[in-house]
């Protein structure tokens, strides 16, 4: 019997997506979904999470469409987390892996103000992205 178990939440994409420049991630598979702090349905491109103290990781291959910088931003209620990013200045065609992590709090919501996070994984510039894996744990 499991009891208290911790919410987290890894994600996934293994088949290649097409991205455009500004445009989202999607996760089709949930490979882990515990708790009740952390919400996403499968396919979706946004992960919801309430109160509490979260450890957020990222890890994706990208083949950018041209050359130049491309890269990969967490977006918290349209807002990108600073630090929370990923770019490199990549040959058209050519695969990069790249990867970030960081911490977020998110404080409580009351009846007037929604302090609940939606978080999203957008891409700065046109390109191809795969075997993507966002882990979201809640650690408070």
């Amino acid at each position: 019997m499991i009891c208290n178990q911790k919410s987290a939440l890894t994600t996934v994409a293994t088949a290649a997506q097409t991205v455009t420049a500004n445009g989202f991630v999607s996760f089709p598979t949930n490979n882990l979904l515990t708790g009740v702090s952390i919400k996403h349905p499968a396919g979706s491109t946004s992960v919801n999470l309430i109160q509490g103290l979260y450890l957020v990781t990222l890890n994706a291959d990208i083949t950018p469409t041209a050359a130049g910088d491309i890269g990969l931003n967490l977006i918290r209620n349209g807002v990108a987390v600073p630090g929370a990013e990923a770019t490199v200045t990549g040959a058209t065609g050519d695969t990069y892996n790249i990867s970030f992590a960081t911490l977020l709090r998110v404080l409580p919501s009351c009846c007037v103000i929604d302090n609940n996070a939606a978080l999203q994984v957008q891409a700065t510039a046109a390109g191809t992205i795969s075997n993507v894996s966002l882990s979201v744990i809640k650690m408070a």
